[in-house]
C-alpha cells in the first residue's frame, strides 16, 4: 500500500472515529451535565502526540484533536480499543477542567496534568498519568492515593513559597504595558499592525492590534516573549 493510499484509508475513517468519540463523550456529559460532545474533533497525522484538547483561544476555536497514525483502524500499530477510550477519556479530563469547579481539597497540585486535572479523571474513570503507556488502561487505579495531598517536609515548604513568589512576580512583570497605542509590530502570520487599544488585566495585558481591517486581540506577554518588537524599533 502506498503512502497516497494509506493517507486516504485513515481520512474515510473519521467519520467512524467521530461516531465512537461523540458518543462516547454524550454519555459523560449526562453524567457530568456538560457538552463535551458539542465541541468540534478534529483529526491529524500527528506522529507524536496521540491527542489533545485545545481550550478556545484569541486565534482558535475550542477543540478536541486526534491523531489518525495511533488511533486509524488500518494501522498496523492501533491501539487497542481499551486504551483508545482511555485516551478520548483523558482529553476529556482536560476539558473537564475548563468546565468544571475543582474542590479545593483536590486543587494543591499545578500543572496541566495537576491534581485537578486528576481528579477530573477519577469521575469518569480515566488513567490519571501523563504519557501513554501500552496496557495501562486495565490496570486498577487507586484514586485516592493519587488524589491524596502529600505531607511535605520545611525544604520542600520552602520550594513552593519560592514558587508562588515567582508565579506573583511573573503577574506582576506580566502587568506592565510595555506598548503604546498608535506602536506598529510585526506578527509572524498577519504582518504588520497597529495597537489601537490597550486592555489591562490583573496579570496580563491584551493589546487590541488592526491588521488591516481585522481587529486581533494578543496577549501581550506572547508578543514580548517571541521578540516581535515595535516596528521603529528594528
Amino acid at each position: 500500500m502506498t503512502r497516497h493510499e494509506m493517507l486516504k484509508m485513515l481520512h474515510n475513517e473519521e467519520p467512524v472515529l467521530r461516531a465512537e468519540i461523540t458518543a462516547l463523550y454524550s454519555v459523560l456529559d449526562h453524567k457530568l451535565g456538560l457538552h463535551g460532545a458539542e465541541v468540534p474533533i478534529t483529526f491529524g497525522m500527528d506522529e507524536k502526540a496521540l491527542g489533545s484538547y485545545l481550550p478556545p483561544s484569541y486565534d482558535n476555536e475550542e477543540q478536541f484533536q486526534f491523531s489518525l497514525f495511533f488511533i486509524g483502524f488500518c494501522m498496523n500499530d492501533q491501539l487497542s480499543k481499551a486504551d483508545r477510550i482511555n485516551l478520548y477519556k483523558h482529553e476529556y479530563a482536560h476539558y473537564m477542567t475548563r468546565h468544571i469547579t475543582i474542590p479545593t481539597e483536590y486543587d494543591w497540585q499545578p500543572g496541566v496534568h495537576g491534581s485537578g486535572w486528576k481528579y477530573c479523571c477519577s469521575l469518569i474513570g480515566a488513567i490519571p498519568a501523563d504519557y501513554y503507556i501500552e496496557g495501562q488502561s486495565i490496570k486498577k487505579v487507586d484514586y485516592d492515593s493519587v488524589l491524596k495531598r502529600p505531607s511535605v517536609d520545611h525544604k520542600q515548604v520552602q520550594m513552593l513559597d519560592t514558587y508562588r513568589t515567582q508565579r506573583a512576580y511573573k503577574a506582576m512583570e506580566n502587568s506592565q504595558v510595555k506598548y503604546e497605542v498608535g506602536d506598529t509590530v510585526n506578527h509572524p502570520k498577519f504582518g504588520e499592525g497597529i495597537i489601537k487599544e490597550i486592555e489591562k488585566q490583573p496579570a496580563s495585558v491584551r493589546l487590541h492590534i488592526a491588521f488591516g481591517e481585522e481587529i486581533k486581540i494578543i496577549d501581550q506577554k506572547w508578543l514580548v516573549k517571541t521578540g516581535y518588537k515595535k516596528v521603529a524599533e528594528r
